[in-house]
């Protein structure tokens, strides 16, 4: 090609550039885009994780943004570890149009993920530019679950829980962002698109702030039961207890139950994120003095404060030996990303076994995590993914906390 050539050449592409940005700006154009009908997509799947990162840091909003690299960072590690396992089902579908990501989707079937005690395939990480952008990803979602003969399908499940949590964001878009919970754009239109192409909000989670450093109701404890703290390998090796009790008490019954062995490693693994602030705690701390409760005192003097795990207290029916109940928190990974002192823990689970219910065990190990984690210097504790389809039900059982964000998870039966 000589020179006059090449210049005209270029000199036509800079035209349809402009006449492209010229339509782009037209009332018409903007009309028919948000219905996702002015471009053509592309749909392909991927399991390059150089590909999804480039994505992600376009596409990904997160509302801190000094989190951002290490959320993508720490993706792509769950990516590669589920793309190296054999017979794991799960899909990564990105959306272009003119060769520009416009939406990424994750799906999966994963084999401890249950719906009310039934299998179901899940979607998270959804992010959609308009809405045919949205409706395209979900159609190679719904095609993945029907090819494994999953008639059911929910999102956002967002994998890694400890990152992605569960639900679409709905409410409390300013509230100060929490590990393990879901973060969103409230100019977000998936809600919208969602309901537009079949899928309804089947639950409601809400996120609450305990307000009350004691609750009354665990005050006068049944002295059958014993509290405990316990090192971070002891509370490893009651794995299979605990995980036999949350199968007890709520995996047939909830509509979003990440059991097995994987959700309570991951758990773990995060715990374990806090060690050297535990063993920051002063020698001099005199714990009688932090409550009056005889059973409290008892679970501090029988440990040692420098090794346990202060986020799960366990309580131990006395005759039998079992674990009655336990509550399993995580700490504010955020904080320690930023290098800020650990200050805020989500409440992640909270089991009580069914013969012990209504004994005041939940608001018991409730006062008693709090009274332990201020110890530490921990003052902000939130309980998250409460199912509160039934909002009077929850104002009930939580009159000390108040409501801070709510997430939709959304279902559609193929």
């Amino acid at each position: 090609m000589n020179v006059k050539d090449y210049i005209i050449q270029k000199r036509i592409i800079f035209s349809l550039k402009r006449i492209k940005k010229s339509i782009q700006k037209l009332p018409l154009f903007k009309k028919m885009q948000s219905l996702g009908i002015a471009n053509v997509i592309k749909i392909s799947s991927t399991r390059s994780l150089r590909t999804i990162k480039i994505v992600l840091n376009d596409l990904l909003q997160v509302p801190n943004k000094k989190l951002k690299p290490k959320i993508i960072f720490e993706l792509l590690k769950y990516f590669k570890r589920k793309f190296s396992q054999d017979g794991f089902k799960i899909k990564v579908f990105i959306a272009f149009i003119d060769d520009e990501p416009s939406g990424f989707v994750t799906c999966q079937i994963d084999p401890y993920y249950r719906s009310y005690g039934r299998k179901s395939a899940t979607f998270g990480w959804l992010i959609a530019r308009d809405r045919l952008t949205c409706d395209e990803l979900l159609k190679k979602c719904e095609q993945f679950a029907k090819k494994y003969k999953v008639r059911r399908i929910r999102g956002n499940i967002n994998y890694p829980k400890g990152i992605g949590g569960i639900g679409i964001q709905i409410q409390g878009f300013s509230k100060q962002m929490l590990y393990g919970v879901p973060f969103g754009n409230p100019r977000s239109h998936l809600k919208n698109d969602l309901n537009i192409l079949g899928y309804f909000p089947e639950s409601i989670y809400s996120c609450m702030k305990v307000n009350a450093n004691t609750w009354v109701s665990g005050k006068n404890i049944d002295k059958n039961f014993r509290f405990e703290y316990l090192t971070f390998n002891q509370l490893k090796d009651k794995k299979q207890e605990i995980l036999e009790l949350a199968e007890d008490s709520f995996y047939s019954i909830l509509p979003d139950s990440s059991g097995g062995k994987e959700r309570f490693d991951e758990i773990m693994t995060i715990q374990l994120k806090i060690k050297p602030f535990v063993r920051r705690v002063k020698d001099t701390i005199e714990c009688e003095h932090c409550s009056e409760n005889d059973l409290f005192k008892e679970a501090w003097e029988t440990c040692n404060l420098k090794e346990i795990s202060p986020l799960a207290p366990i309580a131990i029916d006395k005759n039998s030996g079992e674990i009655a109940g336990v509550l399993l928190g995580i700490p504010d990974m955020y904080q320690i990303w930023l290098e800020n002192e650990f200050t805020r823990v989500n409440i992640d689970t909270a089991i009580i076994r069914r013969k012990y219910r209504g004994k005041g065990l939940f608001s018991a190990l409730n006062n008693l995590g709090q009274l332990t984690c201020r110890i530490y210097g921990v003052n902000y504790f939130e309980g998250t993914s409460i199912w509160s389809n039934n909002s009077n039900a929850v104002k009930s059982i939580f009159p000390h906390c108040s409501t801070v964000r709510k997430h939709a998870v959304f279902q559609k039966t193929l």
